[in-house]
C-alpha cells in the first residue's frame, strides 16, 4: 500500500509551524550537531529510551550491549547527527547516515526522543533540521524506515510530504530534499553559529556528558 503525496516537492518545510506549540513549560531545547566527542552522550541517550521506544527505534528488543555496539560501530564520517539538548542533557537525536553515493547520494534518517520530551514538537524540529543538512549535502533521497505501529514517526514524516509505503508490518518513508540554496546554507551556518555562542556563554546547555566510570 502506498500513500502518494504527489510529485517531488520543491521544499521540505512542514505543513504547520512547530514553533507555535513546540515546547512545554520549562527550558526549550538547544539544537546542535553532534561530534565524535559526544559519542558517550549519544549512547546514554539511546540507553535511556524506555523499552517500547527502544524497540521502535531498533525494530525489536535490543539489549544494552547491542546499543553500545551500534554506537561504537557508527561511522561518523558517513553520518551527520543533530542533537536536542535540555539543561545540558541530550534528549533527542536526528541521525542522517549516508547509505549510497552513486548514481545519486542517498541517506537514512532515524529519530529518537526521550519520553518526557515527546509530543512537544522536538521530533518535528529535529527532522526539519536534519533535512536541511541533507539538502546542503546534495543528498538526492532520504529514507525513514519504521514499524507499522510507529504512528508518531509516520505523522512526523507526513509533515514533510513523505511518500509512505506499507508492507508486511513495516513502513518506508521517502523524502526528496530540495537542492541547496543560499537560504538553506545560511540557515545551517546560522544554527552552527548559535550553537557556538551557546557553548561560549552557557556551556551547560550543550556540553557532552562524561563517559561512564
Amino acid at each position: 500500500m502506498t500513500v502518494n503525496r504527489g510529485d517531488k516537492p520543491e521544499s521540505n518545510e512542514p505543513s504547520d509551524d512547530p514553533s507555535s506549540s513546540m515546547w512545554r513549560s520549562g527550558a526549550a531545547p538547544a539544537f546542535r550537531k553532534l561530534t565524535i566527542a559526544d559519542r558517550f552522550a549519544f549512547e546514554e541517550h539511546l540507553l535511556r529510551l524506555d523499552p517500547n521506544d527502544r524497540r521502535l527505534r531498533f525494530w525489536g528488543g535490543v539489549r544494552d550491549e547491542a546499543v553500545r555496539d551500534y554506537c561504537a560501530r557508527l561511522d561518523w564520517t558517513a553520518a551527520v547527527i543533530m542533537g536536542a539538548f535540555v539543561d545540558g542533557g541530550l534528549r533527542g537525536v536526528g541521525e542522517l547516515v549516508r547509505v549510497r553515493v552513486v548514481p545519486q547520494m542517498a541517506a537514512e534518517i532515524a529519530l529518537s526522543v526521550e519520553g518526557s520530551w515527546q509530543n512537544a514538537g522536538v521530533g518535528t524540529e529535529l527532522l526539519r533540521r536534519v533535512l536541511i543538512l541533507a539538502r546542503n549535502r546534495y543528498i538526492d533521497r532520504v529514507y525513514m524506515l519504521c514499524l507499522a505501529e510507529n504512528k508518531k514517526m509516520q505523522k512526523i514524516a507526513g509533515k514533510f510530504d513523505a511518500n509512505l509505503t506499507y508492507q508486511e508490518g513495516e513502513v518506508e518513508g521517502r523524502i526528496w530534499p530540495a537542492w541547496p540554496s543560499v537560504f538553506s546554507v545560511m540557515e545551517e551556518a546560522s544554527q552552527d553559529g548559535h550553537a557556538m555562542l551557546n557553548a561560549i556563554f552557557d556551556p551547560a546547555t550543550v556540553s557532552p556528558q562524561s563517559p561512564r566510570t
